[in-house]
């Protein structure tokens, strides 16, 4: 049941409600305890992303994505090695204060505007927000909040919020599957129990997608940084 209700609130963050990610994450580990649940979950990103890209391909932009691309593909290595070295208890709160940062960038960008306007395009920002994604997402599958914010910086609407990082988080994902099977994270017994979980996912999306289409851009932009500073708050104190 635990691991329904994870999958469950899966399908409703690649619905664009990002930060609910984490309590997906959360659930599984009590489930499947220590690092090993990354590799539980992951599977259920996939598909649940895979569903998201597939209804949501229409507003995908794909200047973001290409710009992301080897910063995360270089910070999904390093969270590789990070997996079989550090610990989980120091590394957590490491993205938390990161999310914490960014949600910090996009507050003084709502309040002064002209102080950030140039930053989100800056290469050495977005090679920072690249491999913070990639890291993250390899070592805790945390990389929601972080990717969140740099697109809410760069000023996407709702729809082209959604389908960019539904199709982000697939290419992403999808890239983290070998390593998780040379860590033993993913083996027949977990993907016996995805198989299972797939229709909570596919009913997450639908409910969450049903809740987004009708949520106006601002509650939907506050809604986000709601989720996300929770994330934050969850990485940093309640790990």
């Amino acid at each position: 049941m635990l691991a329904a209700l994870a999958a469950f609130f899966a399908g409703v963050s690649k619905a664009g409600m990002a930060g609910l990610g984490m309590i997906s994450v959360m659930i599984m580990v009590c489930v499947i305890p220590g690092k090993a649940s990354t590799g539980a979950v992951l599977p259920l990103l996939i598909f649940a992303d895979m569903m998201a890209a597939a209804i949501f391909r229409q507003e995908i932009l794909w200047t973001p994505i290409r710009r992301l691309a080897l910063p995360v593909a270089a910070g999904i290595t390093i969270g590789w090695q990070i997996l079989q070295h550090m610990p989980d208890h120091t590394f957590q709160p490491f993205i938390g204060w990161m999310v914490a940062a960014m949600l910090g960038l996009q507050v003084i960008n709502l309040w002064k505007p002209e102080l950030t306007a140039e930053l989100p395009h800056s290469l050495p920002f977005i090679w920072v927000v690249g491999l913070l994604t990639g890291i993250s997402t390899m070592a805790a599958n945390a990389a929601g909040p972080i990717a969140t914010i740099y697109l809410l910086l760069i000023g996407l609407a709702k729809k082209e919020f959604i389908a960019t990082m539904a199709w982000l988080f697939l290419f992403v994902n999808i890239s983290k599957v070998p390593m998780s099977f040379q860590l033993g994270y993913i083996d027949a017994l977990s993907l016996s129990m995805n198989v299972v979980l797939v229709p909570a996912i596919a009913m997450g999306l639908w409910i969450g997608r049903k809740c987004i289409l009708r949520l106006p851009q601002k509650p939907f932009f506050i809604m986000i940084m709601a989720f996300a500073a929770w994330s934050a708050m969850k990485l940093i104190w309640f790990r």
